[in-house]
C-alpha cells in the first residue's frame, strides 16, 4: 500500500555514535523528513544531539514505548544495540511506522524472522542499515555480477580488516551488544558480497576467532583500553560454504598486523575477477585475446550505476527509503537478505563455541 506524504515524520531511538554520525546527518539532509522525536536512555545523550543539529522542536524520550505511544510518527530509524533491535523494531512497526533499523538485523535468525512477520503483518516497510550498497564501487560491481560479466562466482573474501580501529565506546568491548567486531564489521562485508553474487542459501560454516591483541592498544586510533574492559574477539575468520558449491571467506578484525581492507569484497569468476582496492577504487582481472589484463575503471566519473548521481552513502539510505515507501516498493536492502547475513554470523559464533562446522537448515 502506497503512503505518498509530503513531509514523513521521523523518530530516531539510540543516541549513540551511530545516530550522530550518519541516521540523523542523513535524515538532515532529506528535504522529505521531519525529525520530531529522539530517544536514549540517557537524556543528556538525546539533547546533546537536538543541540547538536538545531533540532528545536524535537520531542526527547527516554522510554521508546512512552515514545511511540505519545508521538505521531511516520518512520522510526533503530540505532540501539544489537539485542535491543528485535523488541524495538516489532514494536515500531506494531505502532503503525515503517522502521529502518540499523546493521546488524538483530543477533539471532529467530529475531530476524519475528521481525519480518511483524512488518507483513503491519503492511509497513522494513529495512536494514548496509548503506555501504550504496558507494559506486560497490553499484559498479553489483551490476557486473548481475549481467554475468564475471561468469560463475565461485570463490569470494568478505573483508572487514582494520589495522589499528578498536572501537573503545558503548558497549563493543563488553559483550553486551552480541559479539566482537564479527558481528560489528563482519556484517557489511559479508551483505556486500552476498549481495553481489545474488547467493543467499548457505550450507555451512566453520570459524575461529582470536583474542591476541587485547592487551596492544598501542597506536590505536582511538585511543588505549584495559585488558579487562576487552571481552570480545578481536579477529575472526570463517569460511562459509554455499548450497551452490561457492565459498565465501570472511575476514573480520579491529586491529591485526595485515594491510588489508575494510568493508570491501573480492570475487573470483570463471569469466573474470573483481575486487575493491584503495578507497572506493575497482580492479578488474581476466583474460582478453589470449593475454592476462587488470583494469581500473574510472570511478570519479558518475554515470552507469544506479541511474542518479553518485550520493554519500548515510543521505542515499534516507532517500531510497523514503521511495520505497511513496512508490510502494521492496527497499533495497530487503529484509530477508539481510537476515543471512545474521544467520551466517549466528553460526559463526555457534562454529566457534563448538568447535565443529555448523550446519544451516
Amino acid at each position: 500500500m502506497k503512503d505518498n506524504k509530503e513531509i514523513y515524520k521521523v523518530a530516531v531511538i539510540g543516541c549513540g555514535w551511530i545516530a550522530e554520525d550518519k541516521h540523523i546527518p542523513g535524515l538532515k539532509a532529506n528535504k522529505d523528513v521531519e525529525i520530531v522525536a529522539l530517544c536514549d536512555i540517557s537524556v543528556e545523550k538525546a539533547n546533546r544531539l537536538a543541540k547538536m543539529y538545531e533540532l528545536t522542536d524535537v520531542a526527547i524520550y527516554s522510554d521508546y514505548r512512552k515514545m511511540l505511544a505519545e508521538v505521531e510518527t511516520d518512520i522510526v530509524h533503530i540505532a540501539t544495540p544489537n539485542p535491543l533491535h528485535c523488541e524495538m523494531t516489532v514494536a515500531a512497526l506494531e505502532n503503525g511506522n515503517h522502521v529502518l533499523c540499523e546493521k546488524p538485523m538483530a543477533t539471532t535468525k529467530k529475531e530476524c524472522e519475528e521481525m519480518i512477520a511483524a512488518a507483513e503483518k503491519a503492511d509497513k516497510k522494513l529495512t536494514i542499515g548496509y548503506q555501504w550498497r550504496y558507494r559506486p564501487e560497490a553499484l559498479y560491481i553489483k551490476e557486473m555480477c548481475d549481467k554475468g560479466e564475471l561468469g560463475e562466482i565461485y570463490f569470494a573474501k568478505a573483508h572487514a580488516t582494520r589495522y589499528r580501529a578498536v572501537p573503545k565506546w558503548g558497549e563493543y568491548l563488553s559483550g553486551k551488544n552480541g559479539g566482537g567486531v564479527l558481528i560489528d564489521g563482519a556484517p557489511h562485508s559479508l551483505d556486500l558480497t552476498l549481495w553481489a553474487m545474488d547467493n543467499y542459501e548457505p550450507l555451512s560454516v566453520k570459524a575461529h576467532t582470536y583474542r591476541k591483541m587485547i592487551d596492544k592498544p598501542e597506536g590505536n586510533i582511538w585511543g588505549g583500553w584495559t585488558e579487562q574492559e576487552f571481552k570480545v574477539e578481536d579477529s575472526g575468520f570463517a569460511l562459509v560454504t554455499m548450497k551452490n558449491g561457492a565459498t565465501i571467506l570472511v575476514e573480520a578484525a579491529w586491529m591485526i598486523n595485515m594491510l588489508s581492507g575494510d568493508m570491501k569484497t573480492t570475487l573470483c569468476g570463471t569469466e573474470a575477477g573483481v575486487d575493491m582496492f584503495n578507497e572506493g577504487g575497482v580492479r578488474i582481472n581476466g583474460v582478453s585475446h589470449g593475454k592476462p589484463y587488470v583494469m581500473e575503471p574510472d570511478m570519479s566519473i558518475p554515470g552507469a550505476p544506479f541511474a542518479i548521481q553518485p550520493v554519500a552513502p548515510m543521505f542515499r539510505e534516507s532517500q531510497e527509503f523514503i521511495k520505497a515507501i511513496r512508490e510502494d516498493t521492496e527497499p533495497f536492502i530487503k529484509p530477508r537478505e539481510a537476515m543471512v547475513v545474521t544467520q551466517i554470523v549466528e553460526g559463526i559464533y555457534e562454529s566457534v563455541r563448538t568447535g565443529k562446522e555448523v550446519f544451516f537448515e
